[in-house]
């Protein structure tokens, strides 16, 4: 794939992005050089590795949700930063 002004033209713009003209330059080369790569990789042979989210293996572990036992109330108000009226009082955020 080309990458030419008008291209960083429109990504800029749907990135809502104003590039200076030196800016666009240096983008346009850079994002060239990306592709470049990607055309490097394109040329690995791939047939014999699975697909796969992540290499790591790791599996969720899933349990039932089963009511427990809770902390008493006087263990929370002794934790919380602050309390009142038998609540835990937090910073408003609306």
């Amino acid at each position: 794939m080309r990458i030419d002004r008008q291209t960083i033209k429109g990504v800029s713009g749907l990135a809502q992005l104003d590039l200076t003209e030196e800016e666009k330059a240096e983008m346009e080369t850079q994002l060239a050089r990306i592709l470049d790569y990607m055309d490097v990789l394109n040329e690995l042979d791939l047939d014999a590795v699975e697909p796969t989210a992540h290499i790591l293996g790791i599996t969720n572990v899933i349990r039932k949700d089963e009511p427990g036992e809770s902390f008493p109330v006087e263990t929370v108000e002794e934790l919380a930063p602050e309390w009142a009226e038998g609540h835990v009082v937090v910073p408003r955020i609306v």
